[in-house]
Order: C-alpha cells, then sequence, then structure tokens
C-alpha cells in the first residue's frame, strides 16, 4: 500500500461509517416502534439486523482509524493488520494503541505506561471480534450457530446470538465509539488533543459503562411506554 491508497481507504471508510451511523438510527427507531406494537418477534428479526450493522460499523471504524492519512506509518499500518489477522481484532486493536502511544511525548513515562495498560484493559473487556457473530448471521445460521467445519452446534456463538439485545449492542458501540476517540487522538494530535481530552473520554467511557451495565432491556420497555404514555396525556 503506497500514502495515496492509504487515503483512499481512509475516506472510503470515513463515508461507509457516516452511513453506517445513519442506518444505526433509522433500525433503532424501527426497534423503538416495534416494541410499542409489542410484536416481540419483529423486535428479534430487527434487532439481528441491528447486530450486522454494528459489525459492519465496527470494522469501519477500526479500518478508517488505522488509516488516517499523516497517523501511523504504512510499515505500522502493516504491523496492525498482520496482528489483526493472526491473532484477532483485540490484539489488533492492542497492537495500534502500542504504536500510536509510541507518538506520544512522554509515552515511557508513568503517564504512557498507565495509558497502556488501561487501555488494554479495556480493550480486553469492550472489544469484540465482529465478525463472529456477522458471518454466522450471514451464512443463515440465524439462531444456532455451527463450528467452523459445520459439524456441531458452537454454543459460544449461539449464546452471544441469543444475548444481543439492542441494549448490549447500545453498550458495545458506545465503548467502540470511546475507544477508538481515544486511540484517534494518539494518533493525530499525540500531543494536543491526546493530553487534553483522555480523562474525559476515559471517564465519559466507564461512567456511561456503569449505567449500561444496569440497564436491562426490561426497563428500556418500561421507559419506552412510560414515554408514551405522557405524550399522549400531554397531546
Amino acid at each position: 500500500m503506497d500514502e495515496q491508497q492509504r487515503i483512499s481507504v481512509f475516506h472510503a471508510q470515513t463515508k461507509n461509517v457516516r452511513e453506517l451511523e445513519t442506518a444505526w438510527v433509522h433500525v433503532n427507531r424501527q426497534i423503538n416502534a416495534l416494541i410499542l406494537q409489542k410484536n416481540d418477534k419483529s423486535v428479534e428479526i430487527t434487532t439481528k439486523l441491528l447486530a450486522l450493522i454494528y459489525c459492519a460499523l465496527a470494522e469501519s471504524i477500526f479500518s478508517k482509524l488505522i488509516h488516517t492519512p499523516n497517523g501511523l506509518s504504512l510499515a505500522e499500518v502493516d504491523q496492525v493488520k498482520l496482528a489483526t489477522n493472526a491473532r484477532g481484532i483485540k490484539f489488533g486493536w492492542l497492537k495500534c494503541g502500542e504504536l500510536a502511544l509510541q507518538r506520544v511525548e512522554g509515552a515511557k513515562s508513568n503517564h504512557g505506561h498507565n495509558v497502556l495498560k488501561r487501555l488494554s484493559f479495556l480493550i480486553g473487556q469492550f472489544i469484540f471480534d465482529p465478525s463472529l457473530v456477522r458471518n454466522k448471521l450471514a451464512h443463515g445460521q440465524w439462531s444456532v450457530a455451527l463450528n467452523r467445519d459445520n459439524t456441531a452446534v458452537n454454543a459460544d456463538i449461539s449464546k452471544e446470538i441469543e444475548e444481543h439485545t439492542v441494549v448490549e449492542l447500545y453498550r458495545r458501540k458506545h465503548a467502540l465509539e470511546q475507544l477508538a476517540a481515544i486511540v484517534e487522538d494518539m494518533i493525530e494530535s499525540p500531543n494536543k488533543a491526546h493530553h487534553r481530552d483522555y480523562w474525559t473520554h476515559l471517564s465519559a467511557l466507564e461512567e456511561k459503562q456503569k449505567t449500561l451495565a444496569t440497564w436491562t432491556f426490561e426497563k428500556k420497555v418500561e421507559q419506552l411506554f412510560t414515554k408514551k404514555s405522557y405524550t399522549i396525556r400531554d397531546a
């Protein structure tokens, strides 16, 4: 890959991220409407569509991030891709964060050590391999996932597909966006935006995740019907 190709990929993924964000908003609205209609089966089906959008968004955000112009060197981009292909998306994010941190002044100080340690923990906790669920859904394994050779049921991924409620998708999307913002600052503005906004992004991520950890699908349903009742009453 040369520099012009990197820029082309970045612009393409920027457009893809924008379109996927729009798709997310539209499908999320559909889910809310279906919940209010008490159409449980349609909610389940449409949530799987939202899961596919999340998977596509996760991949596009990561690709956009590593192809940022004037960011990682082309050799470093290759390192991230090699790590991702060899060991999975979590290791791709870890390699990206490690290389991005080298651009920050004082990377070898306590700040740099603490950032890498915290980033590694958050990536381990909140970054999921989007290709696992995406591939199963796209290949017709809509409710029950099979193993790689299609010779047995994959219980773990089947459980993950079953647990893909809209609330869990909100949680994953928010964490993904905040982690991307942290790494993006290190890549684009390592000695200005990173030092200025790191704690803001980190606090936003951790506080929101605490809130979302206690927010269930049942609570979301209750909130929607409460809001609807107030709307009707005030009409």
